[in-house]
């Protein structure tokens, strides 16, 4: 799809297609965001919006879209918990001005070759060892029931920030897994010694408390 427009809601955030991923909306111009994608009166109606990483930094051009999947809670304060289920893919190619919301004008997008998941064993099998050497638990993720098994392992393999971005943006399934390989081969002989490794496997990929970031 090209030049769709998609609200975006940018934050120190990154999520895969597949990921299901609570989200707390307190700012007045994201709860208007939220009401208009569950809105079904509308005609018009928004269903996606967009997760965009961005930090004080640096904010990225590619992200990943995302829908409501339930409403968890509506809080005293105003503010709204909802669980949402990650989509597809996206690279913004400019800002729309006129909203109450950030929007953009943005290309999906997908892998560029058929999915070959010849080393997703291998890297299933490192994953494994990874987060039962940090959370002391043995996750074996099912594999097979998936195309793109990079993003399935990556939502809890300890990536950082920029780590997850790189994985996001990776075209093929062949070299995503190759660079999961690489991390679980770098990261297993000291994941007993790092502390935020272990935080990050045992936040499972969830967001818990995360401020969005203006743009």
């Amino acid at each position: 799809m090209l030049d769709s427009e998609l609200p975006i809601f940018a934050l120190p955030c990154v999520i895969f297609p597949g990921e299901r991923i609570p989200f707390h909306m307190f700012e007045q111009r994201y709860l208007a965001m939220v009401r208009d994608c569950l809105d079904s009166t509308q005609s018009t109606c928004i269903k996606e919006f967009g997760i965009l990483c961005a930090t004080k930094e640096a904010r990225q051009t590619v992200g990943c879209s995302a829908t409501i999947s339930r409403i968890l809670s509506r809080n005293d304060d105003g503010s709204i918990d909802v669980l949402t289920h990650a989509t597809r893919r996206f690279r913004i190619q400019g800002f729309r001005k006129g909203f109450e919301y950030p929007v953009a004008a943005v290309d999906f997008f997908d892998d560029t070759e058929s999915p070959n998941t010849g080393r997703a064993g291998i890297a299933a099998t490192l994953h494994t060892k990874l987060v039962e050497l940090t959370t002391g638990k043995i996750q074996v993720p099912l594999f097979e029931k998936y195309d793109q098994v990079s993003f399935l392992l990556g939502h809890n393999a300890g990536l950082d920030l920029l780590q997850r971005q790189q994985l996001l943006e990776m075209t093929t399934e062949r070299e995503r897994l190759d660079y999961l390989i690489a991390y679980y081969r770098r990261t297993i002989p000291k994941a007993l010694a790092d502390q935020e490794l272990r935080d990050r496997v045992a936040l499972n990929g969830h967001i818990r408390s995360i401020r969005s970031t203006t743009v």
